[in-house]
């Protein structure tokens, strides 16, 4: 713990007169609670509530299925690990001089991000996370009803902790776009637009029927355009591209703080790159489109010509109408043109 030298003598002197006084081993333990920001039984946290000035905020609660935000969308594991590690590992690292603590607490009321924690009912922390310290190894952190900040950290981690606590739901949310396993699913559609353009259906579909199982390669099959069965000559390929439908997700979310959300209206009007349609047993058809994404800076292919558009990388808009980013190797099994299926 890297406290300062002449805190240390200050932290001793408490020590030695809270040996004779049990007033000041009072004060001692209640200048501690004032850092005390750690939740040791993270297991236990059921419910974390963020906000911040804007006003904006999340909600993220365990249930019986996992972790949701706002109360219905599964949250992605990676961030709400991140942030039960935060929650439990957090601990001081310095304490704020006295003539800069009125400069820490404006910019932590105006930049703050807000953390209430709850186990159960009860709630079990109320803290103020605010912006990095000078050396941007520490965040500044406070109790709700105290004005002493402190300067806290992670062992093992350089760097500062603000940006794990984000009050944007798109931001926690799962990046699994559909999440439909093959027995969900009726049939799958890829439309690419342009002069090298192609349509291509795969289904399981026999007049009305459902050809079953669902998980055997030999009960999909291709058709083109007008409905007419195409050749292919690998139907594990086909059940592979059906299976990708699963675990296809999207990069991130593009949320009103991002720069090109002032164009997204023009972008989703604009013709896109391809539609994919999935068609499920129950009857939905969940579409995503797909559209060119202008390169960042200049970007040469091996033949030396400069590309306009992002070779890896579409904006895309989801079947729920949320604009995102999507990766091209994400939907390597799905962006195969008709003839590739042969």
């Amino acid at each position: 713990m890297h406290v300062k030298n002449s805190l240390y003598g200050l932290l001793l002197a408490l020590v030695v007169v809270s040996c004779g006084s049990p007033t000041q081993s009072d004060g001692m333990e209640e200048l501690k609670a004032q850092y005390d920001f750690a939740i040791a039984d993270t297991a236990s946290i059921t419910k974390v509530v963020i906000s911040d000035k804007k006003p904006s905020q999340v909600v993220l609660e365990r249930t019986e299925s996992g972790w949701l935000v706002d109360g219905q969308h599964p949250v992605r594991k990676d961030a709400i690990e991140v942030l039960l590690e935060t929650l439990g590992s957090v601990t001081l690292k310095n304490f704020v001089s006295k003539s800069a603590v009125p400069a820490v607490n404006q910019r932590m009321e105006v930049y703050g991000k807000w953390v209430e924690v709850y186990s159960g009912e009860e709630l079990v922390k109320s803290y103020i996370v605010g912006t990095e310290t000078p050396d941007m190894l520490g965040t500044y952190y406070r109790m709700v009803d105290s004005e002493m900040p402190f300067s806290v950290y992670i062992q093992g981690f350089n760097g500062y902790l603000t940006t794990r606590f984000f009050t944007e739901p798109s931001m926690w949310r799962d990046r699994t776009i559909y999440g439909l396993a093959p027995g969900q699913i009726e049939s799958i559609e890829m439309n690419v637009n342009g002069p090298e353009g192609f349509f291509w259906m795969i289904t399981r579909k026999e007049g009305d029927d459902l050809k079953a199982p669902a998980n055997d390669a030999g009960s999909w099959s291709l058709v083109g355009g007008e409905f007419e069965p195409l050749p292919y000559s690998n139907p594990q390929l086909l059940y592979s591209a059906v299976a990708a439908v699963r675990t296809l997700k999207y990069e991130g979310a593009v949320v009103s703080t991002d720069n090109i959300w002032e164009k997204k209206d023009s972008i989703f009007n604009s013709t896109p790159a391809f539609s994919f349609y999935v068609h499920t047993t129950e009857g939905e058809i969940l579409e995503t489109r797909a559209f060119y994404k202008k390169t960042e800076g200049i970007l040469v292919g091996e033949d030396g010509t400069p590309h306009e558009w992002d070779p890896d990388r579409f904006y895309a808009e989801l079947p729920d109408g949320r604009m995102a980013l999507i990766q091209r190797y994400g939907w390597r099994n799905l962006m195969l043109t008709p003839w590739e299926f042969n």
